[in-house]
């Protein structure tokens, strides 16, 4: 009977015990393995492009949206910067299903023009986006990752 009560009370206290400890998220990893680069908030590349420009960084953000076709590129979001993600030598891709999961990646930053072309395809990739608005070549915040650290958010 003793041991009974006690283990009713361990059951109890465990399943306390996992109601107020956080589950660990997983982290999926995409691409190389983050190295030592320096670590420079979204905000400061995009405020100051040139200061990075052929430098290895890690940054991270927000995934806004990701390519539906096969997950070659993303958008990454922090605040008010944002960011258009693509993979290295088209190496690897991020799952389509990851928009809203918290991502730090490691790779060059990059101020680029891209042909109006690229950027209706780009917007047909996107959820909701409009191909038919986009006139002109575009200039666009480009992060060239060769890595990929995935936080997704806890359901």
């Amino acid at each position: 009977m003793k041991r009974l009560r006690v283990s009713a009370a361990l059951a109890v206290f465990a399943l306390a015990l996992a109601a107020v400890l956080p589950l660990a998220a997983a982290v999926e990893t995409f691409g190389a393995p983050l190295g030592k680069a320096e670590k420079v908030a979204l905000a400061d590349l995009v405020k100051s492009p040139d200061a990075w420009k052929g430098k290895t960084v890690r940054t991270e953000g927000t995934v806004a949206a990701v390519c539906q076709e096969k997950g070659c590129w993303m958008t990454l979001k922090s605040g008010d910067a944002s960011v258009r993600v693509r993979f290295k030598d088209y190496g690897f891709f991020v799952p389509k299903d990851c928009a809203g999961a918290t991502v730090t990646l490691e790779g060059f930053f990059e101020v680029k023009t891209i042909p109006e072309k690229t950027a209706k395809h780009y917007a047909a990739e996107t959820p909701g986006g409009k191909p038919d608005a986009v006139k002109g070549d575009q200039k666009e915040f480009s992060f060239l990752a060769r890595g990929v650290e995935l936080v997704r958010a806890a359901k």
